[in-house]
């Protein structure tokens, strides 16, 4: 007879588990219990009756659930008692595995490690990730994301220009000029688009694979060549430079990471790249923006332009809406610290 765990249950031996038996090919339910004594392990109905003599054939157990053996052909068993089954029978193969899932202190140190490993690669990994993305990415899909996000913008808050002919002509040829002096269009060529939305203010941005909108209200409020110029030479930086996909990948990364430690990803892909949701990844990051300055500033003068225009043009935004306003892109932030660096760039020129 087992005794050692007589304390642990109680009882001043133990060499028996209860449970309840069935029999093949039937749902009936018999009180029954396992027992080891001199004769053996054997399968016992509660009156006696050898049911089975004999270890059994398999036993699978999950965990927070009870113990179920089966017996040759002809018996199931379970039991609730499965440290009692255990003791009676030594560890199964896959013991170990259920274990696992009973809570024990380690369990916060494999938390810790496992929230380690996602900041480790979210802070180092998430950047080579993008950058292969970037590179493996067809000229293909960029202007399909283009022309999906064009339609998503028309179809939400976008209508046809109402600018004059004289109007557009005009922001047309400052938009060839700075085109000829920028970085070349890494996904074919730049190409320039009106729309009147009235929800964005006066704004214009540039989508990946090399779009730029202007909207009307830009023109209208700030129709001066040269501020013009320094706004397209500045998003035309942002496709030379892919700083779009950059924040898109980087996005979609970090969206991928957490579903999957969720469970579940979805068609992450298709909504993203193709259903319009790039608009989103045109929240530069400072650097982005930073760079995009430089670039644009360089580009401006380049092509004959005043470029401290640019200052001017978010001093009059922080003039006339502040800073809390409706900013260029709503994601360009005007601030006293980007003012004076687009000043001192103009001024090396």
């Amino acid at each position: 007879m087992l005794t050692s765990p007589s304390d642990y249950y109680g009882q001043s031996s133990y060499g028996e588990v209860i449970g309840h038996a069935y029999a093949a090919q039937s749902s009936t339910r018999v009180d029954a219990r396992l027992l080891r004594d001199g004769a053996g392990l054997r399968l016992l109905a509660d009156n006696g009756d050898v049911l089975y003599a004999g270890p059994p054939t398999s036993r699978e157990h999950v965990s927070g659930g009870p113990m179920l053996m089966r017996f040759g052909e002809d018996w199931t068993f379970d039991t609730d008692d499965v440290k009692g089954a255990n003791l009676l029978l030594g560890p199964s193969r896959d013991s170990w595995l259920s274990n696992l899932e009973i809570w024990h202190p380690r369990l916060i140190v494999v938390l810790a490690l496992c929230c380690l490993g996602v900041f480790a690669v979210w802070k180092w990994g998430l950047g080579l990730l993008v950058a292969v993305a970037i590179a493996l990415t067809p000229a293909a899909l960029v202007s399909s994301m283009d022309t999906g996000n064009m339609a998503a913008m028309d179809r939400l808050f976008a209508d046809p220009t109402e600018l004059s002919q004289t109007d557009q002509i005009m922001v047309r040829d400052v938009f060839e000029n700075i085109k000829a002096h920028a970085p070349d269009a890494p996904y074919g060529d730049y190409t320039l688009l009106f729309r009147k939305a009235d929800q964005i203010g006066p704004n214009a941005f540039a989508l990946p694979g090399g779009t730029v909108v202007v909207t009307d209200a830009l023109v209208e409020e700030f129709g001066d060549p040269d501020i013009l110029a320094g706004i397209l030479g500045h998003e035309l930086a942002h496709v030379s430079e892919r700083h779009s996909l950059h924040q898109l990948y980087r996005s979609l990364s970090i969206y991928v990471l957490v579903a999957l430690v969720a469970g579940d990803v979805g068609p992450i892909l298709e909504d993203v790249l193709l259903e319009g949701s790039a608009l989103a990844s045109l929240a530069y990051s400072r650097e982005h923006e930073a760079s995009a300055d430089i670039i644009g500033v360089k580009t401006a003068f380049a092509a004959g332009y005043d470029p401290a225009a640019l200052a001017d043009f978010f001093e009059a935004l922080s003039h006339d809406h502040g800073d809390g306003g409706p900013e260029w892109r709503s994601t360009h932030p005007s601030n006293a610290d980007r003012i004076e660096t687009i000043k001192k760039l103009a001024a090396e020129q």
